[in-house]
């Protein structure tokens, strides 16, 4: 009788994807792509750090003020997964999205903070925005055609567009629900 394999003896099987699912990842994968991903991350990541830029100190936080920094902090953490699978070697930084988000469980927490560990998270969220932003930069460079920044960014842009919009690429599943939800 010969021994059963243990799961952590097996080599890794080999999935085959139709050619819908091909599709899909191709287009998840493209430049285009990444950079429309970065673009929109950073932009959650501007609005995460609008809750707490102002002095909560003297100010009366609302439930919907709350409700909508939790939704924010909510959405991120969603995303932050797959921007940073995508962003692969270009951003090293996806630890140190997640121990912001951890420490700025509700605006009421960030208010009641000293104002050292909120000077440190501060300089944090402001060194990752710069590290995404470099991400942004390095992913833009790699577009061809040598084109200027604002060219590049929008000729990415559309490409994003055109094939999330075309031809059944949609990614299905858990991957559409990555999506920014509907203002």
């Amino acid at each position: 009788m010969g021994k059963a394999r243990k799961s952590t003896d097996r080599k890794h099987d080999k999935v085959k994807l139709t050619k819908q699912q091909q599709q899909n990842v191709a287009q998840m994968i493209s430049l285009e792509n990444r950079i429309s991903v970065c673009r929109d991350f950073i932009g959650l990541w501007s609005r995460f750090f609008k809750f707490f830029a102002e002095e909560l100190h003297d100010q009366e936080i609302k439930p919907e003020e709350e409700k909508a920094f939790f939704q924010t902090v909510t959405m991120l953490a969603r995303k932050h997964f797959l921007f940073t699978e995508l962003m692969d070697d270009a951003f090293d930084e996806g630890d140190k999205v997640i121990d912001v988000l951890a420490q700025t469980v509700s605006l009421t927490h960030i208010k009641n903070m000293d104002e050292g560990t909120l000077s440190k998270l501060e300089l944090d969220w402001h060194t990752i925005f710069l590290n995404m932003n470099q991400t942004l930069g390095r992913l833009v460079r790699r577009m061809p055609g040598g084109l200027k920044l604002n060219e590049a960014l929008k000729q990415a842009t559309e490409k994003a567009k055109e094939a999330k919009a075309g031809g059944g690429t949609k990614p299905s599943g858990f991957l559409s629900r990555m999506r920014k939800p509907k203002s």
